[in-house]
């Protein structure tokens, strides 16, 4: 009867914890687009270096045209949405590859620059603005301090 007794609790716990965390699941584009609509807005910095993290509006680079990407602000900007990876060759520069990851609650482009002519250039980072609650936002850099959040004004 005890071991029963300690096997309901356990269990009890292991359910409440699965129930109560807070999980990212993944998305696809058409499913963050819709998100995002109901997040566009103007953002306030709250916390991280406003030379790169200065705020502004949260829109669509062109509200007709999802796909071409969206901005916040004059210095965060996720450009040419698509799905999966895609890599071009820039005349006289590199290739350029660069994939989105889209969750239920975040977007990630990851950027890498590969066989430059100047091999300063090369370049493999990535940057997620992750929506956190219905009126926050952050934004961050991979390998680098650039970390911000933003409240929506209402």
């Amino acid at each position: 009867m005890r071991y029963r007794k300690v096997l309901l609790c356990l269990v009890s716990v292991c359910l409440t914890t699965v129930v109560s965390a807070k999980t990212e699941l993944p998305s696809n584009k058409s499913q963050f687009i819709n998100l995002f609509n109901t997040k566009v807005g103007s953002y306030q910095l709250v916390s991280g270096e406003a030379k790169m993290c200065a705020g502004g509006q949260l829109t669509w680079l062109d509200a007709n045209e999802p796909d071409l990407g969206f901005k916040l602000g004059d210095e965060i900007i996720f450009n040419n949405l698509h799905h999966g990876t895609q890599t071009n060759k820039v005349a006289n520069f590199c290739l350029v590859t660069t994939k989105y990851k889209y969750t239920t609650q975040s977007i990630t482009m990851s950027l890498r620059h590969t066989r430059c002519e100047n091999e300063t250039d090369n370049l493999d980072t990535s940057q997620t603005l992750r929506f956190i609650s219905p009126t926050t936002l952050a934004y961050s850099v991979e390998s680098s301090n650039v970390r911000c959040q933003f409240e929506l004004q209402l």
